[in-house]
């Protein structure tokens, strides 16, 4: 199986070569309800992450809300 490096709020890990990023979300547990999440400093709408194919080098970040006042 081939494998491509991304980052994850500056983690590193080894993803499959075709991966989406809702595949990734699955995979790696991460929250989904209330986040956004952008690749490269640009942020990924909700309707794209089936479709949003990951490419080797990418940057993920994962922003939380988080309530206050």
């Amino acid at each position: 199986m081939n494998t491509i490096a991304i980052s994850i709020n500056g983690e590193s890990y080894e993803v499959p070569a075709n991966a989406t990023l809702a595949s990734i979300i699955e995979h790696l547990s991460l929250p989904n309800l209330g986040c956004v999440f952008a690749i490269n400093n640009h942020v990924v709408p909700h309707s794209e992450w089936q479709t949003k194919t990951l490419s080797r080098g990418d940057t993920i970040s994962l922003f939380q809300a988080i309530a206050g006042g």
